[in-house]
């Protein structure tokens, strides 16, 4: 038995095609994964965090349009605070965070973009684990089946006894060579799966985490609360302070606005009135004066 005859067997010409496929199933979905992770991290790390508030919606976009991020953008999205809206305007306090126009994130990048949501998600990931062991499996399915067809094919009469136990003995060493390489193959296959993964989907789905922390500082759900609870109390106190002199404001408008449009009004009446007072006493004596005359 040489080695050709071993390659040429049924079986292990089987369990050969079986693991080719396999390497060229997970070949291809790692060479997409890698197509549509590697314009993400490329994009990324053309921006900074002194841009990103202006290209933000840049950002949404080109996100929103690959497939293995928009998904997971959207829920990243929702944990983004946009501090503008809650600057604080008092200098009474030196203790308040001044939040600037940058975009802070309160939950880890990590927490939405990494293995499950950009890599496993997208793929049979559950069958690739479970190649190994299907390639395994095949040895000893084989073996048994080569050793049961060897068995069979025994013939105990005295004169073919010769002939049929090296047969026996050879399709024997056939089966015990099925899972050989069905081992073999196992072993081959998760080393090139692993090597593949970390080369093309690994190393990508780290650097994008990366960008996205030089991107976006972190500021906890909590540490927000409190320096918007911070915020609203100081508003809360500049309220109070304006409604108590809200009445003293409104009484010294009010005397303003009558010394300064009412009084001269109201002159204007009184020296309209005098002056209509004198023309009439002026016409009531020169009557009575003609009466006598």
């Amino acid at each position: 038995m040489n080695f050709l005859n071993v390659l040429t067997e049924p079986a292990i010409i089987i369990i050969t095609v079986v693991f080719l496929s396999f390497i060229m199933t997970v070949l291809h979905n790692y060479r997409k994964i890698e197509k549509n992770l590697k314009p993400v991290f490329d994009f990324l790390h053309a921006l900074n965090k002194k841009e990103i508030s202006y290209r933000f919606n840049q950002l949404d976009e080109f996100m929103s349009n690959n497939y293995l991020t928009s998904i997971c953008w959207e829920d990243f999205k929702k944990a983004l605070i946009f501090p503008d809206k809650f600057l604080a305007t008092s200098q009474e306090t030196t203790n308040i965070r001044n939040y600037s126009s940058d975009i802070y994130l309160t939950v880890d990048a990590s927490y939405f973009f990494n293995e499950d949501s950009l890599i496993y998600s997208k793929i049979n990931n559950k069958f690739i684990q479970a190649m190994p062991t299907l390639l395994t499996g095949l040895g000893p399915f084989f073996t048994f089946l080569k050793m049961a067809i060897a068995f069979t094919a025994v013939d105990f009469s005295i004169t073919a006894v010769d002939g049929t136990l090296t047969e026996l003995i050879s399709g024997i060493q056939i089966a015990a060579l099925c899972s050989v390489f069905a081992v073999g193959y196992s072993l081959l296959f998760m080393f090139i799966e692993k090597v593949f993964y970390n080369r093309r989907c690994r190393k990508y789905y780290l650097l994008i985490q990366k960008e996205f922390v030089k991107l976006f500082d972190i500021c906890t759900s909590e540490q927000f609360l409190l320096d918007l609870l911070k915020e609203s109390k100081i508003h809360g106190l500049n309220n109070e302070k304006i409604l108590k002199s809200l009445p003293e404001d409104i009484a010294k408008n009010l005397s303003k606005s009558i010394g300064e449009v009412t009084v001269p009004y109201l002159e204007n009446i009184l020296y309209s009135l005098n002056k209509l007072n004198e023309a009439m006493d002026k016409k009531s004596k020169g009557d009575v004066i003609d009466k006598l005359f």
